[in-house]
C-alpha cells in the first residue's frame, strides 16, 4: 500500500516538473525568469529523488538502465573531472562551477528516475503534460505580440516577444525542440480533434519562432523540417506524402505566408526579419564579427586546456583573458575587425560545441557529441523495428528534435538555457522508455522510520537553501534599485542579506561587486576594497572589479595602487576608456603631463568624440605651454560638441591672454 502511494506522489512530482517549469517566473521586486524555473526544478527533482531512494532502500528494488544510460554516466564522469580540475585552478570559484555542474547532475538524476519509474505506455502521459504547459506558453506569446501583456519586461526590439521565457532566443530554442515532435504526432494515427489542437499549437509556434528573430532557432527548425521530410520518405515512401498531402501543403504554404508577412511592411509586421537575415549573411556585420571573436577565443582556451578544459562553467571566468590574446592577433592581422571588438567578460560563446570544448576539453566535447549521436542512432534503429505507428513517428520526432538542437547550438547556447536544457533531458528520458531495459537488483534492509525522518529533513534543508538562493536573487535587483536612488545604506543591507542567503555563483560575483560599490559610496573604503577583492578571488580576470578598486585608490589619493589596478584593467581590455582616462588624470595630478597626454591620446583613438577627454588633453598641452596644440584641441571639441561650454570659455580666455592668434 505504501509503495503504491509513493508511486503516485512520485508521478505527481514528475508531472509537476513538466508542467510548472516552463510557466514559472516571478515579478514582484524585479523581473526574474530563469531563477524561478531552476528553483522549481531543483526542489521537485529533489523530492522525486528522495522518494525514489526511499523506495529503493525499503524494498527489494530493481534498478533499470539502458544502452543510452552509458553515455549519460560517462558525461557525468567527464564533466565532474572538469569540475575538480577547475577547483585546482582556483578553489575560490567553486560556486560558479558548481552552479553549472548541479544543473547537469540533477537532470541526469531526473533522467534515471523517469527511466526507472515509468513505462513505455506512460510516454503519452508525459507528452501530454509537456504540451499542455507549452500550449499556455505559446498562447501567452501570441497575446504578448499583439500587446496583451502583464509582464512588460525589458524590450528586445519591437515585436520580439519572449512569453514566459524572459528572452526571445530562449523561447525560440524551446519551440525548435517541440516542433519536430509536434509534426510527428500530427502525422500519427491519433484522434482528429487532437490533431487540430496540435496543428494550432504548431502554427502559433511557427509564428513566434519567426518574430523571435532567433537565427539559430530558425536554422534549427528548417534543418529539422528538411531532415524529417527525408525520414518520412525513407520510412514510408511516396504514399505517405500523398496520404498527408493536405498537411504538407498547408505547412509549407503557412511557412511561406509567415515569412512574407514578417518580411514585407504591413500592420501585423512590427519588426521585419529581412534586416536580421542580411546582418547574419554579412561577415563584417558587428554581431557576426563579435561572435567570430568569441569563437576564436574559445578555441584558444581549448588549445591551452585540451584535456578537461578550464572547468565546467568556467568560460565566463576566462573569457576576457583569452579574448585579449585573440584581440592582439586581430590587431596585427585583421585591424578592421579588431576595431569592432573589445575584450570583456562574456557568459556564452554563442556556440555550444566550442563552449563545451573550452570548458571541458576534447574529452568533454567527445562525450557531448557521443550523447547526441547515440540517441540519433538508437532512435533510428528503434524506429526501423517499431510496429506501432504512433511510437515510430514519436521516435522520428525525437531525432528531428536532436537535429534542431544541434543546428541551433552552432549559433546559440541552448545547452546552457535552463528550461531548454531541462526539456532536452526530459526527452532523453522519454527516448529511454522506448529502449530495452536492463537491470540489477538491490536487496537492502533499513529502518523505515529513520529513513523517512532523514529524507524529510534533507528535503526541508535542500528546499530552504534553494528558496534562500531565490531570495538572494531578488535582493540583488532590490539593492540595485535602492542604489540607483542613492539609498546606499539600504542597498548595502540588501546586498549583504543576499550574500548570507546561499546565492548562486554568478549571483555572488555580482553581489560582492555591488556591495563594494555601496560601501564605496558610503565612504567606507576598507570595506569596499575587501568586497572587491573577494570578487577578484573568485574571478581574477574580473575587469570591472579591478577598475572599481582602482577608483577607490584614486579617490583617496593612493595613486600608485590605483595605477597598478588600472594597468591590470588595460592588460585585459586595452579599450577600457574609463580606465585610460583615470590613469591619465592621475598622471596629470602628479604633473607628469607627457604621460597624461599619451593616455588621453590613446583614449581619443578609441572615442574621438569624447569632449571631456579632449579637454583634458588640451589642458595637458596648456600646462606644457604648447598653446597652439591646446587651442587646436579646444576647437576640435566644438566639432563634436558645439555647445561644450568649457571649450568655448577657454578659447576666449586664450585669445584674451594673447596666447594664440585671434
Amino acid at each position: 500500500m505504501l509503495q503504491r502511494y509513493l508511486d503516485k506522489i512520485l508521478y505527481l512530482t514528475i508531472f509537476s516538473i513538466l508542467f510548472i517549469v516552463p510557466l514559472s517566473f516571478f515579478l514582484s521586486a524585479h523581473e526574474s525568469f530563469e531563477m524561478p524555473k531552476s528553483i522549481n526544478f531543483y526542489v521537485f527533482s529533489f523530492i522525486a529523488f528522495s522518494i525514489f531512494i526511499f523506495k529503493t532502500l525499503t524494498s527489494k528494488k530493481i534498478i533499470y538502465y539502458t544502452n543510452f544510460s552509458l553515455p549519460v554516466i560517462v558525461l557525468l564522469f567527464i564533466f565532474s573531472l572538469s569540475f575538480f580540475k577547475s577547483l585546482i585552478i582556483n578553489k575560490y570559484s567553486f560556486l560558479i562551477h558548481w552552479q553549472f555542474l548541479k544543473l547537469i547532475l540533477f537532470n541526469a538524476i531526473l533522467y534515471f528516475i523517469i527511466t526507472n519509474s515509468f513505462q513505455r505506455r506512460d510516454i503519452i502521459k508525459l507528452l501530454f503534460f509537456i504540451f499542455t504547459s507549452h500550449f499556455i506558453v505559446v498562447l501567452y506569446g501570441v497575446l504578448q505580440y499583439f500587446g496583451i501583456d502583464f509582464i512588460k519586461w525589458v524590450s528586445f526590439g519591437e515585436g520580439r516577444v519572449y512569453s514566459t521565457m524572459g528572452n526571445p532566443d530562449y523561447m525560440a530554442a524551446q519551440f525548435s525542440l517541440l516542433m519536430p515532435v509536434t509534426i510527428a504526432l500530427i502525422l500519427s494515427p491519433i484522434r482528429k480533434n487532437i490533431k487540430i489542437i496540435l496543428f494550432t499549437f504548431l502554427s502559433f509556434m511557427l509564428m513566434l519562432i519567426i518574430v523571435s528573430h532567433g537565427r539559430g532557432a530558425w536554422l534549427g527548425f528548417l534543418g529539422s523540417l528538411i531532415y524529417m521530410f527525408f525520414m518520412f520518405g525513407f520510412f514510408y515512401g511516396k504514399e505517405f506524402f500523398v496520404k498527408y498531402k493536405f498537411f504538407f501543403t498547408a505547412i509549407i504554404t503557412f511557412v511561406v505566408f509567415l515569412i512574407l508577412i514578417f518580411s514585407l511592411p504591413n500592420p501585423v509586421n512590427k519588426n521585419p526579419i529581412t534586416n536580421r537575415i542580411i546582418q547574419g549573411l554579412n561577415l563584417e556585420n558587428d554581431s557576426v564579427v563579435i561572435r567570430l571573436f568569441y569563437w576564436e577565443s574559445a578555441l584558444y582556451m581549448a588549445k591551452e586546456n585540451p584535456l578537461l578544459g578550464v572547468g565546467i562553467g568556467g568560460f565566463s571566468l576566462n573569457s576576457s583573458f583569452y579574448q585579449k590574446k585573440i584581440f592582439d592577433i586581430w590587431e596585427k592581422s585583421f585591424p578592421r575587425l579588431a576595431e569592432k571588438v573589445a575584450p570583456h567578460v562574456e557568459l556564452y560563446t554563442h556556440n555550444d560545441f566550442l563552449q563545451t570544448l573550452a570548458e571541458t576539453g576534447f574529452s568533454g566535447l567527445g562525450i557531448y557529441l557521443w550523447l547526441f549521436i547515440s540517441l540519433l542512432v538508437f532512435s533510428f534503429r528503434k524506429a526501423l523495428r517499431e510496429e506501432n505507428l504512433l511510437y515510430k513517428n514519436t521516435l522520428l520526432g525525437l531525432t528531428g528534435l536532436i537535429i534542431a538542437f544541434l543546428i541551433n547550438g552552432f549559433l546559440n547556447f541552448p545547452w546552457r538555457v535552463v528550461p531548454t536544457f531541462i526539456l532536452l533531458w526530459i526527452f532523453f528520458s522519454i527516448f529511454s522508455l522506448f529502449e530495452n531495459k536492463k537491470n540489477f537488483s538491490l536487496s537492502l534492509k533499513f529502518n523505515n522510520t529513520f529513513i523517512s525522518v532523514f529524507i524529510i529533513l534533507l528535503i526541508f534543508i535542500f528546499s530552504t537553501i534553494q528558496l534562500k538562493s531565490f531570495l538572494a536573487n531578488i535582493c540583488i535587483k532590490t539593492g540595485q534599485t535602492l542604489f540607483a536612488s542613492d539609498k546606499y545604506e539600504q542597498a548595502k543591507q540588501n546586498f549583504e542579506k543576499a550574500l548570507s542567503s546561499f546565492p548562486r555563483g554568478t549571483d555572488k560575483i555580482e553581489l560582492v561587486l555591488y556591495t563594494g560599490n555601496a560601501y564605496n559610496s558610503l565612504q567606507l573604503i576598507d570595506k569596499a576594497i575587501f568586497y572587491y577583492n573577494e570578487g577578484l578571488k573568485m574571478f581574477p580576470n574580473f575587469i570591472e572589479a579591478h577598475y572599481n578598486v582602482g577608483n577607490v585608490y584614486m579617490n583617496n589619493n593612493l595613486y600608485d595602487k590605483a595605477i597598478t589596478e588600472y594597468k591590470k584593467v588595460l592588460t585585459l581590455n586595452p579599450k577600457f576608456t574609463n580606465a585610460i582616462n583615470n590613469l591619465a588624470n592621475i598622471y596629470f595630478a602628479k604633473e607628469e603631463y607627457e604621460k597624461s597626454m599619451d593616455m588621453y591620446k590613446k583614449a581619443l583613438e578609441i572615442k574621438p568624440e569624447s569632449p571631456e577627454t579632449r579637454f583634458n588633453l588640451s589642458a595637458s598641452y596648456f600646462r606644457l605651454k604648447q598653446y597652439d596644440k591646446s587651442f587646436e584641441e579646444l576647437n576640435k571639441i566644438l566639432e563634436y560638441a558645439p555647445d561644450y561650454k568649457l571649450a568655448k570659455e577657454w578659447i576666449e580666455k586664450m585669445k584674451a591672454l594673447g596666447l594664440v592668434k585671434k
